[in-house]
């Protein structure tokens, strides 16, 4: 933060913050957010606020609207991605100048694509005013995301208006809307095409990328969008990462991905890969024995690769008699993964049969 003054605390009474009441399914991260953004930009546009004033804690806004922690920190890294805040560890979240030329970049998330995939499916199949969807069981693996992100998902089509809660179901409420078309591309992946355009420009073979804090400021989105962007051009071979103090290192293309990958890496991208071929949603993996057996590692190995997974979002762990690993979510290995599960209709026969 390079300002002259010391930042002032916005407090919550002067924010206002009174949507305590959510209506049946729909999505408290999204209203909150475009409460949020709404709210800065026009305490901006008045003069009410100015950039580098600290917000309120997440604590203290969640208690305020009657939402969770876990509920504020996704609408916090939602409009970080968005432009309009930013983040800094052990000093708190405030305002962005958004002056000096700042171009919003739109947030294409799995909730997005998975909305765009049930406004594709009820037309394609006809839905008319009052029917009913099939189940939210149904959509996910239709859609190939979780359960949650389905919910989500719905809780946006009703707030626009294209389905309604009837009971326990959800009814189409109109099928004459337009559709975006499927889009392919997240905000990680437009990201790591930012940051490959950098790369060619800047950095040469064997140099240390910035760091994350650095590339988060410098493409005006979340330290977490940086890190999963970096994700994706390490499995694209353009980066490798080292542990500690080597960081995050340009590849050289002549150089094969392969050796320099540690052996839960080499392991993650093999389960990785069975998830996408083998698994659906809600799947229970075999014994972390079984997969050291089938893959020629040890159990410790298994354990680094299925943490790793767990912690992007495709794996959750469960104890107890019936406990174990379920697949969550599903690898995406091509840019028409996602577009294949939401329009094949054999797929989706299969899963109504």
């Amino acid at each position: 933060m390079s300002q002259k003054e010391p930042p002032r605390q916005i407090t919550v009474p002067e924010m206002a913050p009174h949507i305590h009441s959510f209506g049946v399914g729909e999505n408290k991260v999204l209203k909150i957010s475009k409460w949020l953004i709404k709210w800065i930009s026009s305490a901006l546009e008045e003069g009410r606020i100015k950039p580098y004033d600290m917000l309120p804690s997440k604590s203290d806004l969640a208690f305020h609207i009657g939402v969770s922690r876990g509920t504020m920190q996704s609408v916090f890294r939602y409009v970080e991605d968005c432009g309009y805040i930013e983040s800094k560890q052990r000093i708190g979240t405030y305002i962005k100048d958004m002056i000096n030329g700042y171009k919003l970049k739109k947030l294409t998330s799995k909730r997005e694509l998975a909305a765009e995939a049930i406004k594709k499916h009820i037309v394609e199949y006809g839905y008319k005013e009052g029917d009913s969807l099939i189940s939210t069981r149904k959509l996910a693996k239709l859609t190939g995301v979780s359960n949650a992100t389905i919910r989500t998902a719905l809780g946006s089509l009703i707030s626009i208006g294209i389905i309604g809660k009837k009971y326990n179901s959800f009814i189409v409420l109109t099928s004459s809307f337009e559709s975006d078309g499927i889009v392919t591309k997240t905000l990680a992946q437009k990201v790591a095409e930012s940051i490959q355009d950098y790369i060619k420009k800047s950095l040469k073979p064997g140099e240390k990328l910035p760091p994350n804090s650095e590339l988060a400021s410098m493409f005006a989105v979340s330290v977490k969008t940086i890190h999963d962007a970096s994700k994706l051009l390490v499995k694209e071979g353009i980066l490798y990462s080292r542990r500690g103090r080597y960081g995050t290192i340009v590849s050289d293309k002549s150089d094969s991905l392969h050796a320099r990958m540690y052996n839960y890496e080499k392991i993650e991208q093999k389960i990785s890969h069975y998830l996408s071929e083998k698994c659906a949603i809600g799947d229970k993996l075999p014994s972390i024995k079984y997969l050291a057996e089938k893959f020629d590692v040890s159990p410790k190995t298994i354990k680094k690769a299925l943490d790793n997974l767990a912690e992007e979002g495709y794996l959750a762990f469960s104890r107890g008699r019936y406990g174990g690993t379920f697949v969550t979510d599903i690898p995406q290995e091509g840019a028409d993964a996602y577009k294949w599960l939401a329009l094949n209709s054999d797929y989706i026969s299969n899963i109504e049969n």
